[in-house]
């Protein structure tokens, strides 16, 4: 009889339990996780070790979004032989920089052989991610922040404002007069004669185009080219002052997240461009990197990316270019990690210019003799007859008003690196030296072919009203 009520007994803590588990598979398939999960953390406390169960409660918390959590069960699940865990480890380890640990874990899935063919391809690709991240983890560019501002994506390109020598950005559709609103840019030199455009090709992906200023008119533009150009977008094109090195945006070259950002240059001896570069971390993240762009006269540089934000923004972030790049060194792999996504940078150290004192050294150039032809000075914009010819003095103004800021610069910095002793603040001043360096000989070549526009622009005005 004792036999009975303890067998009874048993029967029914084993029905009990069962029903319960019955309950967790239910709340489970239909998306209560928390009611699933309340069920499973119970039964775990009995069979810590069942891989089934470390699986399903993990799974419970990452749909909670307490991914922290649920980390440590899939480690558990996979450790005790359910190799589905791996899956999702390889994502957690992903989105946490951790791309060795995603690369190892994509793998173990890979070799399970427990999925669908389908899903075969896709773990390969996140796969080949990871280990590209885990490469460019190790070669983190140390760059100076100057700041960063949030920006609506569907117009971000009016908040990078740069020196019109440097050229402009603008809508694609918007320059060809096309009644479409599909964000696409276009990149428009310095000099209006060339356009740099991404349009949409059949209506399927978006390719990068150039177009040229003939006779004051825009040709038809043309496919730029098949090594820059994917069957996947292109756009976000910007085109340096030297005219021959293109950043972009693209999701069809070999990258991190939907959108990466590369670099390529123009090879005269082939007439096309060298294959595409990642431009690398920081600049890339597992999120969407759109554009990066450079005002060589100010010694600024941008880069636009979604990382941590609401799906209709952007962060825009200035920073100091390098005049070549700069390896993080000696940092511990939580430290680059920080350092690759934004957490962790170098204040800037230079400071930007200042804007009142350059509008006053812009304006003392405007009172300036200014020789138009062999019988005509000017010392004031108001002389001027022709009114893109005033223009383009004030222009010529502001440029050398730059140049003496920059020079200002340039001395100070040289001097304060003759006296300075810490190796590793010698060799950042250095670059900015060099930087510098780079910007005033820009400004010097630029100011003669602005002084002969200024004047072939007045005396036609003036041959035309005498």
């Amino acid at each position: 009889m004792r036999f009975l009520a303890t067998f009874l007994a048993v029967f029914m803590v084993v029905c009990v339990s069962a029903q319960r588990m019955s309950d967790a598979e239910t709340f489970f398939n239909q998306g209560h996780y928390r009611e699933a999960g309340s069920i499973y953390v119970q039964a775990l406390k009995k069979t810590p070790k069942d891989g089934t169960l470390n699986f399903k409660y993990a799974r419970c918390l990452y749909e909670q979004d307490q991914v922290i959590e649920a980390t440590l069960y899939f480690e558990q699940a996979a450790l005790f032989g359910f190799a589905k865990a791996n899956r999702f480890l390889g994502d957690i380890y992903f989105a946490d920089y951790r791309f060795q640990e995603a690369a190892q874990a994509y793998d173990a899935w890979l070799a399970s052989d427990k999925f669908v063919a389908d899903e075969k391809i896709q773990v390969a690709k996140l796969a080949a991610k990871a280990k590209l991240g885990a490469a460019m983890l190790e070669r983190v560019e140390d760059i100076a922040l100057i700041d960063s501002v949030k920006a609506d994506k569907a117009d971000f390109i009016n908040q990078i404002k740069m020196a019109r020598e440097m050229g402009s950005f603008a809508f694609s559709a918007d320059l060809l007069g096309l009644r479409a609103n599909n964000y696409l840019v276009a990149f428009q030199s310095g000099r209006n004669d060339r356009r740099y455009l991404a349009l949409r090709q059949n209506d399927t992906q978006s390719d990068l185009y150039q177009s040229y200023n003939l006779m004051n008119e825009w040709g038809e533009p043309i496919a730029l080219s098949s090594v820059l150009n994917t069957p996947k977008d292109e756009n976000y094109p910007f085109v340096a002052a030297d005219g021959i090195t293109i950043y972009f945006g693209s999701e069809g070259h070999d990258g991190l997240g939907g959108y990466d950002i590369f670099t390529s240059r123009f090879n005269s001896e082939t007439a096309d461009y060298l294959p595409p570069q990642n431009v690398g971390m920081p600049f890339n993240s597992p999120y969407n990197d759109y554009m990066m762009a450079f005002d060589e006269l100010a010694g600024v540089g941008w880069f636009v990316t979604d990382r941590y934000q609401n799906p209709d923004s952007v962060i825009i972030y200035r920073f100091v270019p390098n005049a070549e790049r700069l390896i993080l060194r000696h940092k511990t792999p939580q430290e680059l990690r920080d350092a690759a996504r934004m957490r962790l940078y170098r204040k800037a150290s230079v400071a930007l210019r200042n804007t009142d004192m350059h509008e006053a050294v812009s304006q003392q150039f405007q009172t300036t003799l200014f020789l138009v032809n062999d019988t005509t000075v000017y010392h004031a914009a108001e002389q001027f007859v022709s009114e893109r010819a005033r223009e383009q003095f004030l222009a010529w103004c502001d440029l050398k008003a730059q140049g003496q800021q920059k020079e200002f610069t340039l001395a100070a910095k040289r001097e304060l690196w003759s006296v300075t002793e810490e190796e590793e603040e010698r060799l950042l001043l250095a670059n900015e030296i060099v930087t510098l360096e780079k910007s005033c000989l820009l400004i010097e070549q630029q100011l003669p072919r602005y002084e002969l526009e200024i004047r072939t622009l007045e005396n036609l005005q003036l041959l035309t009203t005498h």
